[in-house]
């Protein structure tokens, strides 16, 4: 058998829908990370991560045959791990912008941040102040590198609407980052 390094999602999808079990554990290896950055980074929570990478796992070997195109799964995976993800926010309810008021620094400034290499913490919580519709097309673009029609398969959308949301996205990150960037920077 060949390195699963070399055998392409499609063969993978094709070889599981056959009932080959080795299928689904490389795949799982190939994805699980990329899979849970993105549930984590959609839902802030490591637990919920977790638990929405197990069902997208549980239901990509329970309902494999219902994918249709094998050369799709990345794309398909994403869309079950999107929706589980979204149901997990319509449940809790989660998604709170924040307010004028809120300090997302305790008491350091942004200057003291950026010294300590926070920069990230800042990023998660300017996006976890977008719209769930937004924040996933920018996720799926920006730290997937997933490409407009991907990410329109995977969202139910047309491309026209994932451009218009990724740059209201990028938009509304830049109008939230805008106090936390010197002048000069712009």
């Amino acid at each position: 058998m060949m390195p699963h390094t070399l055998i392409s999602d499609e063969q993978l999808a094709v070889n599981l829908q056959h009932g080959d079990n080795q299928a689904l554990i490389q795949i799982y290896e190939r994805y699980k990370q990329g899979l849970y950055l993105f549930a984590y980074r959609l839902l802030g929570d490591e637990n919920r991560a977790e638990d929405v990478v197990y069902e997208t796992f549980s239901k990509v070997l329970l309902e494999n045959r219902k994918l249709q195109n094998p050369a799709s799964l990345k794309s398909w995976m994403f869309m079950i791990a999107r929706n589980e993800a979204f149901a997990v926010i319509n449940r809790t309810k989660k998604y709170r912008p924040l307010n004028d008021d809120d300090d997302i620094f305790s008491e350091d400034s942004p200057l003291t941040v950026i010294e300590e290499n926070e920069q990230s913490k800042l990023l998660e919580a300017l996006l976890n102040q977008l719209l769930p519709q937004y924040k996933e097309v920018l996720l799926l673009r920006e730290f997937e590198s997933m490409n407009y029609e991907e990410i329109a398969a995977i969202t139910g959308t047309t491309i026209g609407s994932v451009k218009s949301k990724l740059f209201k996205a990028r938009k509304e990150l830049m109008e939230k980052a805008k106090p936390y960037i010197k002048e000069d920077a712009l």
